[in-house]
Formats: structure tokens, sequence, C-alpha cells
């Protein structure tokens, strides 16, 4: 299954390649936000209801200050 999955990204990456070579600036306005956005939703999907069994008010505060950097690094 890991190789099925390591396919995928490989051709998702060629395929990236072909279309930014094809059509300029295809990529970063379209494919990338796209990436982004996908990492963003699976990573507050799986962080949120941890937060909820976090202990503490302060802890909760620094966790969701970790996920708002690695947003605004993304």
């Amino acid at each position: 299954m890991q190789l099925v999955t390591a396919i995928g990204a490989l051709s998702g990456t060629l395929l990236s390649l072909f279309f930014e070579s094809a059509i300029s600036g295809f990529a970063t306005s379209f494919i990338l936000p796209f990436t982004a956005g996908g990492f963003i939703y699976i990573a507050t999907v799986t962080i949120i209801p941890e937060l909820k069994e976090s202990m503490g008010f302060m802890q909760s505060i620094k966790e969701i200050i970790a996920l708002l950097a690695g947003i605004g690094m993304m």
C-alpha cells in the first residue's frame, strides 16, 4: 500500500511539473493552494478533537498557536 501512495505522489509531482511548463503559473495558482488546503484540513481534523481532551487551558492555547504557526508557514 505504501508503494501505491508513493506512486501517487510521484505521478502528482510529474503532472504538476508538466502543467507548470505547459501553462505558466497553473501550479502556483491552483495546485499548490489546493494541496495546502488539504494539509490544513487534515491537521485540523486530527488536532481539534485532541484539543478538547488536552490538559488545561494554557496547553490548548499553546497547541492552537502551534497550529496557526504551521498554517502560516504553509
